[in-house]
């Protein structure tokens, strides 16, 4: 795992407790990432794409077959309003103005407010993301497992990067025009952001608020679209791994199994939803197993600690 890979989990890891799914430490285009995208994080932590599930004629040239269900969408929620969001252990201070912004921040001095960051434990994170946040999903799980059910086979030979990385597909995503994201590593360290309006803390930043990082404060990232397009900070989906067997024609189980530990504090539970040959030695199998990573509202099965 590359170090950019393991700051990505490790963002994941800490902003975990907002139900949105999975936080990107580094947000991917909404144009690119969306959902119905299969595809996979490699070792860098880059998103590698493999095909789009309502994109038929994609998926036919690729030789991979259609859904047999129909993927229902939920209506998009276009009009979410978000404040900062957070780490778990991160404080949030608002700073008294009556001296004034200090210039050398470079904090306009138009601001109506100034919130400082800090934690006091060794890693902390901040995401700041302009609204309205757009928030779209499919309704069911079912038809994605049964899709890699018949398409298993063919995605691990066409792409045996798999074998190490497994298989994602979006189901959700939480999508901004903008965003900032910071995640430091020192205890006590603390970072301030200007707000143009007074809707602030803990609750909403509105349509036509702005924000501004102090020009002292290091670690800030920048995440813009174009055109109409979005970045993805949060995402939900299902993940498909590939784990292989001694033995020809091993069966499933009908109920979900522990395949062993992802982390010091956890187990994540895994289902396995099918078998297929092992097309390179006439002896092996690969489980197929599937572990959800969604929202509050599709019931995640996963808690800290784990790799996705």
């Amino acid at each position: 795992m590359s170090a950019r890979w393991k700051l990505d989990q490790q963002y994941a890891d800490i902003m975990q407790h907002h139900p949105f799914g999975i936080a990107l430490y580094r947000p991917l285009p909404l144009s690119t990432f969306n959902i119905g995208s299969c595809g996979y994080f490699d070792e860098f932590g880059s998103w590698n794409p493999i095909a789009h599930l309502k994109n038929i004629d994609s998926l036919q040239e690729k030789g991979l077959a259609i859904p047999d269900d129909e993927l229902e969408r939920a209506p998009i929620e276009d009009g979410i309003e978000w404040g900062p969001k957070t780490s778990k252990r991160t404080k949030e201070m608002k700073v008294e103005l009556s001296g004034g912004v200090d210039p050398a921040t470079g904090i306009p001095l138009t601001v109506s407010s100034i919130y400082s960051y800090s934690t006091d434990t060794d890693v902390g994170a901040v995401l700041l993301a302009s609204n309205p946040v757009t928030h779209e999903r499919f309704y069911h799980k079912s038809p994605f497992k049964n899709w890699v059910k018949k398409n298993a086979l063919t995605i691990l030979q066409r792409w045996p990067e798999v074998k190490e990385h497994g298989v994602w597909i979006v189901a959700s995503t939480f999508a901004a025009a903008q965003c900032e994201v910071n995640m430091w590593h020192e205890k006590g360290k603390s970072f301030q952001v200007g707000f143009s309006a007074e809707a602030m803390g803990f609750g909403k930043i509105g349509n036509d608020c702005k924000w501004h990082t102090s020009q002292r404060d290091e670690g800030w990232a920048k995440y813009s679209s174009k055109g109409d397009d979005k970045v993805v900070v949060f995402f939900g989906g299902l993940k498909f791994q590939y784990t292989w067997a001694f033995g020809k024609d091993l069966k499933t189980v009908s109920r979900p199994v522990l395949r062993g530990p992802h982390g010091e504090e956890k187990k994540n539970e895994a289902e396995t939803i099918t078998t297929i040959p092992d097309p390179e030695y006439d002896e092996g199998s690969y489980f197929v197993d599937c572990e959800e990573y969604l929202g509050d509202e599709d019931e995640p099965k996963t808690q800290d600690g784990g790799q996705w």
